[in-house]
C-alpha cells in the first residue's frame, strides 16, 4: 500500500512539474506577444513520445479579431517548400531514375544554357556539368537577386533564358536561391508529373498533408491566414489573404500554402527516419544523408550580403542570417555553432514570411513557428521563433 502511495506521488509530482512548466512557457510567450507588434503566431512543437503541444497567438484574419489562428490554418510557407522539394528529388534517386552527382546537362539543356554573370558584369558560358546534389546544396551557381546585389542589379537589354544568370562555375561556391527550382523541374521531367500532383501522390497524400497545396482549394479557403508586411515607419499592414489567381508554374523552391499541423507531421516523418504511420517516404539511409553535410570541402556559406533590396528582408544581423560556420545538407541548414540554442547538428530553416522551423534528431524533437508578414527574418518575429526554441530545449539541458 505504501509503495502504490509513493508510486502516485512521484506522479503527481511529474505531472505537477510538467504542467508548471507548460504554464511557465505560456507565460513568456504570451508576455512576449503582447508587447509586441506581431499580428498573430502559432507555434508548435513534437517530442519523442509523438506529444505534440501548440501556442496560439492572434487572429487567423487580422481585420476579424473573433477569429483565432490555429494548427490548422493554412499559410504561405515560402522557402519551406524547399525540404519537400528535396524529399521528393531523393525519391527518385531511390527508384533509380536519377543519380545524386549524375550530369543534368542532357536532362536539362534549358539549365545549363544559362550564362555565368562575372564580376566585371560579363556574360559567359560554361558547359560544367551541374548534378542534382549541387542543386540541392546551392552549390550550383544559381542565386537569387534578393541576395545578391549583383542579380539585383542585371538588367539586360534582352534575356532570353529562364530564370536568372548563373553567379560562378557549379561546385565552387555557395549561393542560397533557385537551385531548388530547377530540382523542381527535374522531379517533373523525370515523373512525367508536376509538382502538385508528385506531392499529393508521393509526400502530402501518405502523410495526409491535406492542408498543404500550390492551389488551395476552395473548400479550403477560408483556413488562409493574412498576409501582410511591414511598412516605412515599422507599421504591419494586411496586405491579401486570398490568392487572386492560380498559380500555373509550380515552383519548389516557394510556391506551396500549407498548416503548421501538416509542416510538424512532415518533420515528425522526418525524427523517424522516413517512416510513417503505413508507409516509409524515404529510406532511412537517405534522411540520415539529408542531415550529413553535403557541401564540398573548402567551401563555406557566407554572410549574406547587406544591400537595398527593396526591403524583403530584415535583421540581417541575425545568425539566421549570417549562417556563420553552419553547412549544408540535402534539403536544410546544419547547425555548427555550439553557442546556439538548438543542439550542433540539428537541421533548420524558414519561410519568406517569417515562418521557421528546428529538427532535431538526436533527441526526436522538431518546432514549428508562423507567422505571416514580411520582411523576411523580421526581428521581432525571428526572436518570438528564438524564444520558443528555447522554451523546448530548456527542458532537455535540464535532463
Amino acid at each position: 500500500m505504501k509503495n502504490m502511495i509513493l508510486f502516485s506521488s512521484i506522479i503527481l509530482l511529474i505531472f505537477g512539474c510538467q504542467q508548471n512548466q507548460t504554464k511557465s512557457s505560456d507565460f513568456i510567450l504570451k508576455t512576449y506577444f503582447e508587447s509586441s507588434s506581431i499580428p498573430s503566431a502559432i507555434m508548435g512543437s513534437i517530442d519523442a513520445d509523438g506529444k505534440t503541444a501548440w501556442h496560439h497567438f492572434g487572429p487567423s484574419i487580422w481585420e476579424d479579431s473573433t477569429t483565432v489562428v490555429t494548427e490548422d490554418n493554412i499559410f504561405r510557407i515560402y522557402s519551406m517548400t524547399k525540404a519537400i522539394t528535396s524529399v521528393a528529388a531523393l525519391q527518385l534517386v531511390e527508384k533509380g531514375l536519377i543519380g545524386l552527382d549524375d550530369p543534368l546537362n542532357e536532362l536539362m539543356p534549358e539549365m545549363v544554357s544559362i550564362p555565368i554573370l562575372t564580376e566585371e558584369g560579363e556574360l559567359v558560358e560554361s558547359e560544367e556539368k551541374i548534378t542534382l546534389r549541387q542543386l540541392l546544396t546551392h552549390t550550383s551557381g544559381f542565386s537569387q537577386k534578393y541576395f545578391s546585389s549583383k542579380l539585383y542589379n542585371f538588367k539586360p537589354k534582352s534575356w532570353d533564358y529562364e530564370g536568372n544568370p548563373r553567379l560562378f562555375q557549379p561546385g565552387t561556391a555557395f549561393a542560397y536561391g533557385t537551385g531548388l527550382v530547377w530540382a523542381g523541374k527535374v522531379i517533373e521531367k523525370v515523373s512525367g508529373q508536376n509538382l502538385e500532383s508528385y506531392f499529393r501522390e508521393n509526400i502530402t497524400g501518405p502523410l495526409k498533408m491535406n492542408s498543404t497545396w500550390f492551389n488551395v482549394p476552395n473548400n479550403l479557403s477560408d483556413k488562409i491566414v493574412t498576409l501582410g508586411g511591414r511598412d516605412s515607419l515599422g507599421i504591419i499592414n494586411a496586405w491579401v489573404r486570398i490568392p487572386q489567381k492560380p498559380q500555373t508554374t509550380y515552383l519548389g523552391d516557394s510556391g506551396l500554402f500549407g498548416s503548421p499541423s501538416d509542416y510538424l507531421n512532415f518533420l515528425n516523418c522526418m525524427l523517424n527516419y522516413g517512416k510513417y504511420d503505413g508507409g516509409q517516404l524515404l529510406k532511412k539511409e537517405t534522411v540520415l544523408l539529408m542531415l550529413k553535410d553535403n557541401l564540398p570541402i573548402g567551401i563555406k556559406i557566407p554572410k549574406i550580403e547587406e544591400f537595398d533590396n527593396g526591403g524583403i528582408i530584415g535583421y540581417t544581423g541575425s545568425h539566421f542570417v549570417g549562417l556563420t560556420n553552419d553547412r549544408w545538407g540535402l534539403a536544410w541548414a546544419i547547425e555548427k555553432d555550439e553557442n546556439e540554442i538548438r543542439p550542433v547538428n540539428s537541421a533548420y530553416w524558414g519561410g519568406a514570411a517569417n515562418s521557421y522551423y528546428t529538427l532535431d534528431v538526436e533527441n526526436k524533437i522538431a518546432i514549428v513557428y508562423f507567422s505571416n508578414y514580411f520582411p523576411f527574418n523580421d526581428k521581432e518575429a525571428y526572436d518570438f521563433y528564438k524564444l520558443y526554441e528555447n522554451e523546448v530545449f530548456k527542458n532537455i539541458r535540464r535532463e
